[in-house]
């Protein structure tokens, strides 16, 4: 029996980006502690899928292949910190991906390819995740303030797979689809 597969398709930003995120990762964890995505990579998660066949999940995600080259690369720019609430009292703090006409087109273009609703997709890069309300109410006066503006270039989107079944499976890649590698200028949807 083939064992089953989780996989997540996400952005990756430059060098740069990830570690100045890294570093308020590295703050924020100086100001309430160890927190559950401290560890994490920067990144611009687009979708997850659980527990799927390999044998059928790997050739759904290469036929896109053509789709995705075909796509330009996407310049994206960081403009601060933002907050989501979430219903079980947590609280999330990422790096806010700035909406503009280029952006919204691209990732509406990058749903579409996915069929996932651009509604679906809120680009950002978190920070903390799910912490609770007194961890929050610590680090939210410290980054509400703090400017952080940064453009980075988005060359291909990586899809990482691990055993679902497997508590010590890791995360690993299976594939970097990358795109045309001209920056969008304008992206109309089709």
């Amino acid at each position: 029996m083939t064992s089953y597969m989780d996989y997540m398709l996400l952005l990756r930003p430059d060098e740069l980006v990830c570690a100045e995120i890294n570093g308020y990762k590295k703050f924020a964890a100086g100001l309430v502690g160890k927190y559950p995505s401290m560890g994490s990579t920067a990144h611009i998660s687009i979708a997850q899928y659980t527990r799927k066949k390999a044998y059928i999940m790997r050739p759904a995600l290469d036929t896109l292949q053509p789709k995705f080259k075909s796509m330009p690369a996407v310049s994206l720019q960081i403009n601060n910190f933002k907050f989501f609430v979430h219903k079980n009292n947590t609280y999330t703090i990422y790096a806010a991906i700035e909406a503009t006409y280029q952006s919204d087109n691209w990732f509406t273009t990058l749903g579409r390819h996915l069929r996932i609703s651009k509604s679906q997709i809120t680009p950002h890069i978190t920070i903390a995740r799910s912490i609770n309300e007194n961890s929050f109410y610590r680090l939210w006066p410290h980054f509400k303030y703090i400017t952080f503006r940064q453009r980075f270039t988005v060359n291909s989107l990586t899809v990482l797979e691990r055993e679902t079944l497997n508590s010590q499976s890791k995360w690993a890649i299976y594939h970097d689809y990358v795109f045309e590698q001209k920056i969008a200028d304008i992206l109309t949807p089709a």
